[in-house]
C-alpha cells in the first residue's frame, strides 16, 4: 500500500497542529526531530466499540458449567475492525479491542444472555479473550436492550440520519437511563486496565458519553471519538431531548473524527447554536480548553477484498451467474431495509430509465439485495415489494423479469461474484456515514472497469471522483446517469476507473486508523507546550490567609462572582457570596476590591451596601475606595470618540437580531450573546473591521473582545493599572495578595501581578527571579479548566468555588 513514513506523517502531523490550531496551545512546534522522536515512542491504543469483533460459543470440551470458550470472528463493521486490527501491526504501536461481548452460542448454536452464566464461565471469557488482546464489557440483559435496541436504534440512528427522533420512535423514559449506564460500565471497564501514556479510542454513537465520563475519571487521558454515522444539521439534531448531554459527552475527547467536512461542520454549528460555545473550522472552545475537531474518510481492508475476489469458490459462482444471465446487462444493489438507503429511489428511477429507455427492455436486470435494517419497516416492506410487482408486471414477462429482489442475507461468494461480474453499480443513498459497498465493487472490478453510479448523499461521494454522481429524488436524471454508463466508452470507463481505485487502494482501513492516530498524537504534543495550571489548593490558602496579617483581595465579578448569564442584569449576587464579603470586609487586616466590567450604577446597587468593600467599574475607569467617593480615572480624556463607535454598533444591532448595546460613561459594548450564535460570530468580525477602520486607526481607544461582546474603551484603561494602584508604590506591604477572574479582561490583572511579584522577589535576599508558586502567599486565580490558557498560577472549574474559597477566607480565625 502506498503511504507516507512515519517519519513524514510525523513532519505533517505537527506542521498541520502549529498552522490551524494556534491558539490551542503557547509557542510552535520549534522542534520537529524531537516531536517526531516522541511520535515513534511506544504506545497502547484502547479501542471501545459497542461490539468486540469477537463472539464466543461453548466448547464441546465442557457441556456444563463452567464453560470453556470458542472464539470466532464477528460480521459486521469490517471497515472499523480492519482499522483497528491494523494498528496491532504499526510501528510502536499495540491495541487492545474492548467491547460488549453481546449473547453466546450453547452446543445447539442457540443464542443466549450472558446474565444466565456463572461468574466461573464468565472469568473464563476474559481469559480466553486475553489471547485476541480483547477485553469483554459484561451489560445486563434490560441494560442491553434498553441501550442499544431502544435508545441507539430508535432515537439516536434515525435522528443521526436526518429522521426525526419523535417521528421515527417514541421515546422509553428507562433507554436514556440505559444509555447513561451502559457508557459508564464502559468507562469504568476502560479504567481498570487503563495505564498512563495509553490512547483511548472510542466509536460510534453508541459511545456518545465514554468520552466525558471517561475524562472525569483521567483528567489528563488522550481520548479520541470517531463518529461512524453522519451528524445531521443543528436543526436536526436540536430536536434531541438530551442533546446537550451527548454533546458535552463527545467534547470530553481529545479529538473527534468525522467521515465528511459536511458532518463536522453541522458538529460544529451544534456546539455553537446548543451550548454557545466558540468554534473554528478545526476544534471547539470548550471551556477554554480546545477540542479538536478534523476529517479522516474511512476506507476498506482493500487486500483483503482483493483477496477474497479471486478464491477459486468465487470464480465458480462467477461462471453460474454468467450463464443465469447471458446476454443481460447486470446493475448490482445492495443495501439496507432502510428509509435512508433509497430503495424506494432506486427502483422508481429504475423504472423510469425502462420507460424513458425502451431499447435496454429485456436487456437489463436489476439485481437488489437487502439486508435487515436497523429496525422492521412493514409499511416500507409493502412498498418495495409493491414497486418490484410493478416493474416487472409491466416491463417482465415469463421468461424474464427486470428486478431480481433478495431478501436476506447473502452468502459472501455470491455477493463477491456479483460485484465481479456486474456492468453496473447503483447507489441511491439518502444519507448514509461512508458506504463502503461502492469501495468494494470498485476493488472487484479490476478486470472489467464497469462505471459506479453513487449518491451525493454519501459519505463516500466527496473521496470517490470517479463516480458518476446522482441526487437520488430526482428520478429522470438518476435515468439518464444510468444510460449514460452504458454507453460508456472503453477509454472513459478505464480513466474514471483508474482514478477510483487509486483513491481505494491508498486510503484504505489502514491509512484510516493511522492517520486518525498520528494525528491524535501530533495534537497532544503540540499542546504539551501548555502547562497545565494547577487546581487552587485550598488549604494552601487558607493557611497562607491564616499567617497573613496585611492582605489584598481582587476580585471580578461576572463569571467570578456570578455564572455568566444570557441576560446581563440577571446575573446577581447570591447570598452566601454577600455573607462571606461582609465578613472579610469587617476584618481590618483585609483590603478587599470588586474590579469588574459593570458600571458604576450596577455595582452601586448590588455590591454598594457592604462596608468596608472598595469597587471599580468600567474596567478600571473609576474606582471607589471605601467610604468614598467614585473617582473618575478618566475625566481629562477626550470622549469624542463615542458618538461614532455608537453609530457603527447601532448600524449592526439594526442588522443583528438579539443584539443589543450596553452605552457605559467610558466605554460602549455590544452585545451578541442573544443573537443566532454563527450569525453573530460573522457580524462581530464585520462590525471589528469597520472599527478598526473608522475608529481606532485614529483614536487612542482599542476594542476588547469579550464573552459575545465587542467593547470599544480607551486605550489606556484596563484592570492591571487598577491592580498597580491598589497595591501602591510599596507592594511588599501585603503579606496576602489574591486575585481571582475568568476571561481575558482578568489577564491584565494577573500579568500586572506576576510582573509586580517578580519585582517584589528581585529584591528580595535570594536576588533572583521566582514563579508564582514558589512565592504561595500571591495567588491568582482563573475560573476555567485545567488547560485554559491564562498568566494565572491557580485555577479552580467554576464561579462557585470562588466563592466557596470566599466563605472559607471569611472563617478563618
Amino acid at each position: 500500500m502506498s503511504r507516507k513514513t512515519l517519519d513524514e506523517a510525523a513532519d505533517l502531523s505537527l506542521n498541520v497542529v502549529s498552522l490551524s490550531r494556534a491558539s490551542s496551545f503557547s509557542g510552535t512546534v520549534d522542534q520537529p526531530q524531537s516531536k517526531r522522536d516522541q511520535l515513534k515512542k511506544p504506545v497502547r491504543i484502547i479501542a471501545a466499540t459497542h461490539f468486540l469483533p469477537f463472539t464466543v460459543s461453548v466448547s464441546e470440551k465442557t457441556p456444563e458449567e463452567p464453560y470453556e470458550w470458542i472464539v470466532s470472528r464477528r460480521s459486521g463493521h469490517t471497515a472499523m475492525y480492519a482499522g483497528i486490527r491494523s494498528l496491532v501491526g504499526s510501528p510502536n504501536t499495540s491495541c487492545t479491542q474492548l467491547g460488549w461481548i453481546g449473547c453466546y452460542k450453547d452446543l445447539n448454536g442457540e443464542e443466549h444472555h450472558c446474565d444466565l452464566l456463572s461468574n466461573e464461565s464468565r472469568f473464563n471469557i476474559v481469559k480466553k479473550l486475553e489471547e485476541y488482546n480483547a477485553v469483554p464489557v459484561f451489560i445486563s440483559k434490560e441494560d442491553a436492550n434498553g441501550h442499544y435496541e431502544g435508545y441507539s436504534k430508535h432515537i439516536l440512528w434515525p435522528l443521526l440520519h436526518y429522521m426525526s427522533w419523535n417521528d421515527a420512535h417514541p421515546m422509553h423514559p428507562a433507554w436514556w437511563k440505559s444509555y447513561v449506564k451502559v457508557n459508564k460500565t464502559f468507562a469504568t471497564t476502560i479504567s481498570t486496565i487503563y495505564k498512563n501514556g495509553d490512547i483511548v479510542w472510542a466509536h460510534d454513537y453508541h459511545l456518545l458519553l465514554l468520552p466525558e465520563m471517561f475524562r472525569n475519571m483521567h483528567p489528563t487521558a488522550t481520548i479520541g471519538f470517531f463518529l461512524h454515522s453522519p451528524f445531521p444539521s443543528s436543526e436536526i439534531f436540536r430536536s434531541l431531548p438530551h442533546r446537550k448531554d451527548i454533546l458535552y459527552g463527545m467534547l470530553g475527547s481529545t479529538s473527534i473524527g468525522f467521515q465528511t467536512y459536511s458532518y463536522a461542520r453541522h458538529f460544529l454549528s451544534s456546539c455553537t447554536r446548543v451550548l454557545g460555545l466558540e468554534s473554528t473550522p478545526t476544534g471547539i472552545d470548550n471551556k477554554g480548553s480546545l477540542v479538536s475537531v478534523g476529517v479522516f474518510p474511512i476506507g476498506i481492508d482493500a487486500k483483503s477484498v482483493q483477496e477474497r475476489r479471486a478464491l477459486p469458490s468465487v470464480k465458480t459462482k462467477m461462471k453460474s451467474l454468467r450463464e443465469m444471465f447471458a446476454n443481460k446487462r447486470i446493475i448490482i444493489g445492495r443495501d439496507r431495509l432502510d428509509e435512508v438507503a433509497g430503495i424506494k429511489q432506486k427502483l422508481e428511477a429504475f423504472e423510469k430509465f425502462l420507460e424513458l429507455y425502451p431499447q435496454y427492455q429485456n436487456n437489463v436486470v436489476l439485481i437488489q439485495v437487502t439486508q435487515p435494517g436497523q429496525m422492521r419497516q412493514p409499511k416500507l416492506e409493502a412498498k418495495i415489494s409493491e414497486l418490484v410487482t410493478s416493474i416487472n408486471s409491466n416491463y417482465g414477462s415469463l421468461e424474464f423479469m427486470p428486478v431480481l429482489y433478495h431478501h436476506s442475507f447473502l452468502d459472501t461468494d455470491e455477493y463477491m461474484a456479483l460485484l465481479n461480474i456486474a456492468d453496473l453499480c447503483l447507489i441511491t443513498v439518502i444519507r448514509d456515514g461512508m458506504n463502503t459497498g461502492s469501495l468494494e465493487y470498485v476493488v472487484c472490478q479490476q478486470d472489467k472497469h464497469s462505471p459506479l453510479i453513487l449518491s451525493e448523499f454519501t459519505g463516500t461521494a466527496g473521496s470517490v471522483s470517479g463516480a458518476i454522481q446522482i441526487n437520488p429524488w430526482d428520478y429522470e436524471s438518476v435515468a439518464q446517469a444510468i444510460d449514460t454508463a452504458f454507453r460508456m466508452s472503453p477509454e472513459d470507463k478505464t480513466a474514471r476507473y483508474k482514478e477510483m481505485h487509486n483513491h481505494v487502494m491508498t486510503h484504505d482501513a489502514q491509512y484510516w486508523a493511522s492517520a486518525f492516530i498520528d494525528d491524535l498524537r501530533a495534537t497532544v504534543l503540540a499542546g504539551q507546550t501548555n502547562t497545565e495550571t494547577p487546581s487552587l489548593d485550598f488549604g494552601l490558602i487558607k493557611k497562607e490567609f491564616a499567617a497573613a496579617k496585611k492582605r489584598l483581595v481582587m476580585l471580578d465579578y461576572d463569571g467570578t462572582l456570578t455564572p455568566i448569564t444570557n441576560i446581563p442584569a440577571q446575573a446577581l449576587p447570591p447570598s452566601e457570596m454577600l455573607s462571606a464579603l461582609h465578613k472579610l470586609c469587617a476584618d481590618p487586616r483585609n483590603f478587599v476590591c470588586v474590579i469588574s466590567g459593570r458600571d458604576r450604577q450596577f455595582l452601586e446597587l448590588h455590591l454598594g451596601g457592604i462596608k468596608g468593600l472598595a469597587l471599580s467599574g468600567e474596567h478600571g475607569s473609576f474606582i471607589r475606595y471605601p467610604g468614598g467617593d467614585w473617582l473618575n480615572l478618566l475625566a481629562e480624556m477626550d470622549m469624542g470618540w463615542k458618538e461614532e463607535v455608537m453609530s457603527i454598533f447601532e448600524f449592526f444591532t439594526e442588522r443583528t437580531a438579539g443584539s443589543t448595546i450596553e452605552a457605559k460613561e467610558t466605554s460602549i459594548t455590544w452585545h451578541y450573546r442573544n443573537a443566532d450564535p454563527e450569525y453573530g460570530e460573522f457580524q462581530a468580525k464585520e462590525c471589528m473591521n469597520h472599527l478598526e477602520n473608522s475608529v481606532v486607526s485614529k483614536r487612542p481607544v482599542e476594542i476588547l473582545v469579550g464573552k459575545k461582546c465587542l467593547e470599544v474603551r480607551p486605550i489606556s484603561v484596563n484592570k492591571g493599572e487598577i491592580v498597580k494602584r491598589l497595591l501602591g508604590t510599596h507592594p511588599d506591604q501585603w503579606d496576602f495578595v489574591a486575585c481571582a477572574g475568568d476571561d481575558k479582561t482578568d489577564e491584565d490583572m494577573f500579568r500586572a501581578l506576576r510582573t509586580m511579584q517578580r519585582s517584589v522577589a528581585e529584591q528580595g535576599t535570594t536576588g533572583s527571579s521566582v514563579s508564582a508558586q514558589d512565592y504561595p502567599h500571591y495567588f491568582t486565580i482563573t475560573v476555567g479548566p485545567s488547560d485554559k490558557k491564562s498568566a494565572a498560577a491557580w485555577h479552580v472549574t467554576s464561579s462557585h468555588k470562588v466563592v466557596e474559597a470566599l466563605i472559607e477566607l471569611a472563617s478563618t480565625e
